[in-house]
């Protein structure tokens, strides 16, 4: 679940109802910087309360009548907040640029269409870098350590991106765009078959992780037995 260690996070500062959950959340503009959907709270507190996680601690009265229920962190909530740090912290998962597929094929496009393409997005992004520092100067004085460190590593990551974006338009709109060299590459041995010694420090990486399977849901439904195999 996406929004658990935000959710489980947010309540180490004390009982909240969801509603303040998602108040919070939204203040400090996670949606700009973390894949999750704020909308979906509501449901992602309901199956912490389910797995054990939180507890409720109380009703409050709201307007026309309604009620709202404040949660508060269990034993078992505490320690899975720790556990989720401590794995995200060791988290080495690859993150791929959403452009690497594109730019393996950049030879066979036009060059003028493919550089107009990336000049808007260019312009998109330096337009974005702006409000985004802005933001970090003026929220610097009651900003944890842990949100200055994010804005940080956004604005150098926008810094680096547009300066990287900035030199390939530039290489497209000269033309100097070339396409896999195979001849080279039969030499070396990497096509077709792909045998071919690499330099010993790429051989010294790692493999990528391995995809995590993900945790698997409680249902309140009963669960219905497996059909019987086909003959």
């Amino acid at each position: 679940m996406k929004a658990e260690l935000l959710i489980l996070g947010v309540l180490q500062g004390g009982d909240l109802h969801p509603y303040e959950i998602k108040r919070r959340l939204t203040a400090a503009h996670v949606d700009h910087y973390i894949d999750v959907d704020v909308g979906t709270l509501y449901y992602a507190v309901r199956s912490l309360a389910r797995d054990g996680l939180i507890e409720a601690k109380g009703v409050e009265a709201v307007a026309r009548g309604g009620e709202r229920t404040t949660y508060g962190l269990t034993a078992a909530g505490r320690a899975r907040f720790h556990a989720l740090m401590a794995e995200r912290l060791a988290d080495l998962t690859p993150r791929y640029h959403p452009l690497y597929p594109a730019l393996m094929f950049l030879h066979h496009t036009d060059p003028a269409t493919v550089a107009a393409a990336l000049r808007q997005r260019l312009e998109a992004q330096r337009g974005y870098y702006a409000p985004l520092k802005a933001l970090a100067d003026y929220m610097a004085p009651i900003h944890s350590t842990g949100m200055r460190a994010i804005l940080e590593n956004g604005l150098a990551h926008l810094e680096t991106e547009n300066s990287w974006l900035a030199k390939l338009v530039e290489t497209l709109e000269t033309g100097d765009i070339r396409p896999p060299d195979y001849d080279a590459a039969r030499r070396m041995g990497l096509f077709p078959t792909g045998q071919v010694t690499l330099p010993p420090e790429y051989q010294q990486l790692p493999p990528p992780p391995a995809a995590k399977a993900a945790r698997p849901r409680r249902s309140r439904r009963a669960s219905k037995p497996a059909p019987p195999p086909s003959p």
